[in-house]
């Protein structure tokens, strides 16, 4: 079969492109965990009788358990083994697809478990994907006693709750909370997101159509991390790293007026 030069070289890019896309999404896939580099000895640490670390040690905690010191000054010293041993171990994750061009990667046997969060609290992953584009998404922590989380989960649904034991089914997440901030302020962004955002259609240009800020409860729509966005900033709190119109999970990943709590993969 003989095929004209015009012919030949359509087939020629479709097949380049096509192996282009599936190595994008190959690479993709080695970012859905990245696993800490070096183990260091911290049974001394474990020995204190009371969590008084220094600054250092605080560092050296972080590095070999994710955990920042808001999580730390939550649990006893003799338990910081055993989040280490968690933080080194890898996951066996499979990528599922959520719409047909949104992807996200997913833990069937968690190797990790939350160490300790508040009402208020910010949970980020990258797992959430659009083909080989890391979008991410976050989520706020309404009811930490309880563990539930408000989410706007996916485009066609309204922002519901979900319980906070499937962020430790991430190969990846990060718990963020508002540094300096008294709790019960955090509380307080925590019931204004639970009573006035939730049941909301996802709007994925909330920002644009309709502008940026409004009253939580006179919101039209809201998307994963506007939603967090819009609790927060009721409250004075401008946690958009970068002023767009547009919020993004990164944008809140990034914000100087958080700090971490716990980090995964």
């Amino acid at each position: 079969m003989k095929f004209s030069r015009r012919t030949l070289t359509a087939i020629l890019t479709l097949y380049a492109f096509t192996a282009m896309f599936a190595g994008s999404m190959l690479y993709t896939e080695t970012l859905a965990h990245i696993p800490p580099q070096k183990r260091e000895d911290i049974t001394l640490l474990a020995l204190r009788r009371t969590a008084l670390f220094s600054d250092d040690e605080y560092s050296l905690i972080f590095r070999q358990t994710g955990l920042g010191r808001g999580a730390v000054d939550s649990i006893l010293p003799f338990e910081l083994p055993k989040y280490q041993q968690m933080y080194f171990s890898l996951p066996e994750y499979k990528c599922e697809a959520t719409t047909p061009v949104s992807f996200e990667e997913y833990v069937a046997e968690p190797k990790i478990r939350i160490a300790a969060v508040q009402d208020g609290d910010i949970l980020y992953t990258r797992s959430s994907h659009i083909l080989s584009w890391r979008n991410g998404h976050t989520a706020i922590v309404t009811d930490a006693e309880n563990r539930r989380t408000l989410e706007a989960v996916v485009i066609g649904s309204d922002t519901a709750f979900q319980s906070l034991s499937k962020w430790e089914h991430y190969p990846n997440f990060r718990i963020l909370r508002l540094r300096n901030v008294p709790l019960e302020t955090r509380q307080a962004i925590a019931k204004t997101a639970e009573r006035c955002l939730a049941d909301k259609p996802y709007n994925l240009l909330a920002g644009i159509i309709p502008l940026k800020y409004c009253p939580p409860e006179d919101a039209s729509g809201t998307q994963c991390a506007h939603l967090v966005w819009l609790a927060c900033a009721e409250y004075g709190f401008d946690i958009d790293s970068d002023g767009g119109a547009i919020v993004t999970p990164t944008d809140i990943l990034n914000s100087e007026l958080l700090e971490v709590v716990q980090a995964y993969g």
